[in-house]
């Protein structure tokens, strides 16, 4: 995802400058859209660009991404704005893009489609992760039907 690349260039720069704090305190204000921060929030994220106008680039590049994606109703303008955004961050040089990029190329149309209906995957990530931490505690629960009734116990 977009956040995970933006994470991964912070973690370079953990790694690279470790004595500087201002990278190690901003991982989940990262993870926001700018318009949900605190002032708090927007202090640490502006003091951690202050310190690396790389990052400031890539977070409101990622942002851009983003507006695509609330700002339109339509498909077809959707994916002419996703091709400009690529073709931008390609114009950019920024490799910490490219696995997403390479993901988005061939994913547009289902990822413009978003648009129309507002719908994403997320309630069946959720689920996906919910059955893992009961698979996780219950030690393997080699009874599926047992696995079930847990997992649907706790759904409820």
């Amino acid at each position: 995802s977009l956040n995970d690349c933006l994470d991964s260039f912070r973690k370079k720069l953990r790694k690279t400058e470790a004595d500087n704090e201002h990278y190690k305190k901003i991982k989940w204000i990262l993870y926001k859209q700018y318009q949900t921060l605190s002032d708090q929030e927007l202090d640490s994220l502006h003091l951690a660009f202050e310190q690396s106008p790389k990052l400031k680039e890539l977070y409101f590049t990622r942002e851009k991404f983003h507006h695509i994606l609330e700002n339109n109703n339509e498909v077809e303008p959707t994916i002419k704005q996703l091709d400009n955004w690529i073709e931008e961050v390609e114009k950019g040089k920024n490799t910490i893009f490219d696995t997403f990029i390479k993901t988005l190329k061939s994913t547009k149309n289902y990822v413009a489609n978003y648009v129309q209906n507002n719908l994403s995957n997320a309630i069946t990530e959720g689920l996906n992760n919910l059955i893992r931490s009961v698979r996780r505690t219950a030690f393997g629960m080699p009874n599926f039907e047992n696995l079930r009734w847990r997992c649907l116990a706790i759904s409820n």
